[in-house]
């Protein structure tokens, strides 16, 4: 009977509904969302109902939401999910506080709150940010990366956003005693990694992808978390590029100028690398990550949220940025976390959209003038909010639903917080490039076109009533108190009660598309062996592969239509094979095998603890001069793969000289996996990620040891066993 009463009061309103938005799968209209037989409707500014999945869904505002700031727009479908976002914003707050995670998930995450900060809490809740941000702050005055695979930090490193979210505060608030609080923070964590997890040859920071931090859902299963640690993404390089411009501008307000260049200098630097290894003319995007074992391949994914802090950024610039809010591949329920989607793997990251991340697409798409990308980006925040009566965490990028992915949450911090920074940030175009104003820059579609009123925006010691009419991101007027202003800035000098009145002039800059593609899958990874002696490659055909790409040392070298071929006698490095379908959309690489000349040292295993301090030594001898790539046969069974923060790491020193660190990552698996061990863990043994050295002919010295840029982020277990190594020649 609810279904039916519910159906016909769709009817009755229907007549005269406007459409906003409509695509294969689903329709926005004025005051509700249809999507096939399910419709969600805003029935007052207030309460939404919907019948998504079969259910009674239902949002009705909870708390007093008068300390906010007010939208009035004619469109409801806007005001319900808006005030929504308002309502479950306060509901986040806890007790002490900091801002909740999520309904599911309690505390504070890093990267979770840094991000949401960068959104939209900076400006909503920015106690509640403040609070949030420095209870991430471990007892050496460093930030704490307290999730990511095989331990945590350095196998996950994107703990840098923090800073990036700290400086967005600052420039919200004008706090000198926050800015001198959290710079120190800001300038050890970052000096930390500077001497550890940079890779040397490529200039790109090391870590797993920000955010994305499930191994199965992104990375081939060959993939221990040693090879993740020496991927280098595009989403965590950007979020030390953002990290290292944050703190040198924090740096020269605060008199350290020295600090501030050296910051400056690194952020370059990446900018560079990302743009030279990274960027992809064939495709007008960006790769995902380059990564490998002795030798690195481009994986050529797109990774949306990387994409878009490339474009808000800067690194990204002019035809560049242009050409990537062209190209990246989106799909009617938004832009998903990564594209194509692995094929043998349920959806998470993997095959899914996280509502936080189509927020900063919205965001980038703002920025480039994509008018088609903006409402795109809108609709999918929208239609995901109105059907579920909540903001989810994730949802499934092919249907749309919250109910297929593996692990979920309503009231999920960064999924309001990107739809209240849609409404701020894109609608209303508030921004704080700089610490002493606002820069006011709206795109609106021309579909969303309104008056548009924010009543009570505080900033400072002022309070805002901002009007935006009419469309576009062309300003054709800006007045405050009614007095025509020649930049739509609002200086931070101005106190009290103001108006701000912003006329579009009705278009959009530029004429832009976007890459709406569809339900694409790799090809399975080739499974590959040596053969005939090792003088041949052979592996299993792969359904739907038109041919194999061959790699040797990371370069391709030889392509076949075939499941084997003949090994060259100048194949160097790690061979791998990847399938290619008619499409040209490839698989993951094949596990590496390598010819190259190998020397192995075995030994009893060892325990190396941390309560002891001491180094663990040994001596190797190798035939000739050259370049040599040292792992270290060892288990790690101190926490799991996922979920801890017990990363073994030490410090390797070569005959004295002190070459880089080494990583010894948590190998258990969690119970009840597949994969699991009916052990206690310390017989799963692995390889560390090889250490690339140059080394002369005779015997030497390597030697592990602990000391303070070695420890992870437990600080008390640091211990793992070995039983031995290898140098493969180069």
């Amino acid at each position: 009977m609810k279904k039916i009463l519910f159906s016909l009061f769709v009817l009755a309103i229907s007549c005269t509904e406007t459409v906003i938005y409509q695509n294969d799968s689903y329709t926005i209209f004025n005051d509700k969302v249809t999507q096939g037989e399910y419709t969600s409707v805003a029935e007052t500014p207030y309460r939404i109902v919907s019948d998504f999945g079969g259910d009674t869904l239902v949002w009705e505002k909870k708390n007093d939401l008068s300390a906010f700031p007010k939208l009035s727009t004619p469109y409801k479908v806007e005001e319900a999910v808006y005030n929504m976002s308002i309502d479950e914003c306060i509901n986040a707050v806890e007790p002490d506080g900091t801002l909740r995670t999520g309904l599911e998930w309690g505390g504070v995450w890093t990267r979770d709150v840094s991000y949401s900060t960068i959104l939209s809490m900076a400006y909503m809740q920015p106690e509640a940010a403040m609070t949030s941000l420095l209870c991430k702050i471990n007892s050496k005055g460093e930030i704490v990366q307290d999730t990511g695979t095989g331990g945590a930090w350095p196998c996950s490193t994107d703990r840098m956003i923090w800073v990036g979210a700290a400086w967005e505060l600052y420039k919200v608030t004008g706090s000198r005693e926050w800015l001198e609080k959290v710079y120190p923070v800001a300038k050890k964590s970052l000096e930390v990694d500077m001497r550890t997890i940079y890779d040397e040859k490529t200039g790109l920071a090391k870590g797993e992808s920000s955010f994305i931090d499930w191994r199965k859902n992104s990375y081939p299963l060959w993939m221990d978390p040693a090879e993740i640690y020496k991927s280098k993404c595009l989403g965590t390089n950007m979020v030390h590029y953002i990290a290292l411009t944050s703190a040198a501008q924090m740096g020269r307000l605060l008199g350290d100028g020295s600090a501030a260049e050296t910051f400056d200098e690194k952020a370059l630097s990446i900018k560079e690398a990302v743009n030279k290894h990274l960027w992809m003319e064939d495709k007008g995007h960006y790769a995902m990550y380059l990564a490998g074992r002795n030798d690195d391949i481009l994986y050529k994914k797109s990774e949306t949220l990387g994409h878009s802090l490339a474009i808000l950024y800067g690194v990204a610039e002019g035809e560049r940025a242009a050409r990537l809010s062209q190209s990246m591949p989106v799909v009617d329920f938004g832009a998903p976390v990564f594209w194509p989607w692995v094929p043998d793997m349920p959806p998470y990251h993997n095959r899914a959209v996280w509502p936080f991340v189509q927020s900063y697409w919205v965001l980038a798409s703002a920025r480039t003038g994509n008018e088609q990308g903006v409402l795109h980006g809108i609709s999918a925040v929208w239609r995901a909010a109105m059907m579920y009566a909540t903001n989810k965490e994730n949802f499934v990028a092919n249907d749309g639903s919250w109910k297929g992915t593996q692990v979920n949450s309503s009231n999920m911090l960064w999924s309001l917080s990107g739809s209240l920074g849609i409404t701020f940030r894109t609608l209303a175009g508030i921004n704080y490039p700089t610490p002493d104003a606002i820069h006011f820059s709206p795109a609106v579609p021309k579909a969303l076109k309104a008056e548009r009123k924010i009543e009570g925006y505080p900033y400072r010691d002022a309070v805002l009533d901002i009007t935006i009419k009419g469309y576009g991101d062309v300003i054709e007027s800006f007045a405050i108190d009614g007095v025509a202003a020649s930049e739509p800035v609002f200086s931070s000098e101005l106190a009290g009660s103001h108006t701000v009145e912003i006329i579009l002039a009705d278009r959009f800059a530029n004429d832009m598309t976007i890459n709406m593609t569809g339900d694409v899958r790799t090809p399975m990874t080739p499974f590959v062996r040596f053969g005939s002696n090792g003088r041949r490659l052979r592996w299993y055909a792969i359904e739907g592969a038109e041919k194999y790409d061959i790699y040797a040392g990371g370069k391709k070298v030889h392509e076949t239509k075939e499941c084997n071929c003949k090994v060259a006698d100048n194949w160097r490095g790690d061979i791998q094979v990847i399938a290619v379908m008619k499409d040209g959309t490839e698989s993951f690489p094949s596990e590496p095998l390598n010819k190259n000349e190998m020397v192995d040292e075995s030994f009893h295993p060892v325990m190396v603890l941390q309560e002891t301090g001491k180094d663990f030594s040994i001596t190797v001898e190798v035939p000739h001069d050259g370049e040599w790539m040292l792992s270290w046969n060892y288990a790690n069974a101190r926490g799991s793969l996922y979920s801890e923060l017990t990363c073994g790491i030490r410090m390797l020193y070569v005959d004295g000289k002190k070459a880089g660190i080494n990583i010894f990552p948590n190998r258990q698996y969690a119970g009840g996996e597949s994969r699991a061990y009916m052990t206690d863990g310390w017989d799963i043994w692995g390889w560390t990620p090889p250490e690339r050295l140059y080394l002369k002919a005779g015997k030497h010295t390597l030697t592990l040891h602990p000391e303070s840029d070695a420890d992870n982020m437990s600080r008390t277990v640091n211990d793992f066993m070995l039983k031995g190594c290898r140098l493969t020649a180069r």
